[in-house]
């Protein structure tokens, strides 16, 4: 790793949190000269997003179990986030690329920043802290004590 990042990854998930990270990482994209990435996490398939169905589902359980539906929805998800990332980034001049992950949302960010060359992270916090935090961790956590480069949480 060089002693400055070339990118910033940030990933968006439409929370509050993420917003201010867009905002934060834009300002200092400007400030650097430096390309933006939101990263988007969605699961790897239905039941990791749904669950198993019941032993006798409803139409409407089953409604995103095949791929095509599955592949829509995902689509449709990460492009309400991008757009809402765009919209928290406002008139800012910089670059920006999308990319759409699969998986367990920290391990795909921290996967992908292993994959790119001189990364930065700017990861929001959604703040959820108390025992439900303690007791399962929060994404931007995670992030922070397992990603390969700099991570800033805000």
């Amino acid at each position: 790793m060089s002693q400055s990042p070339a990118i910033l990854l940030v990933p968006v998930d439409g929370s509050e949190g993420a917003s201010k990270a867009v905002r934060y990482a834009g300002g200092l994209a400007q400030r650097l000269d430096l390309p933006l990435r939101f990263l988007f996490v969605f699961p790897d398939d239905p039941v990791d997003m749904f669950g198993i169905p019941t032993e006798d589902p409803r139409a409407e359980e089953l409604e995103y179990f095949s791929p095509d539906a599955f592949n829509k929805l995902r689509n449709r998800t990460a492009e309400k986030n991008f757009a809402a990332a765009r919209e928290a980034l406002g008139r800012m001049d910089v670059t920006i690329e999308e990319v759409t992950l699969s998986g367990a949302p920290a391990e795909a960010i921290v996967e992908h920043a292993r994959e790119t060359e001189d990364p930065m992270i700017i990861i929001g916090s959604r703040g959820m802290g108390g025992l439900k935090s303690l007791l399962i961790g929060s994404v931007s956590q995670r992030v922070l004590h397992h990603a390969p480069c700099p991570v800033t949480v805000v």
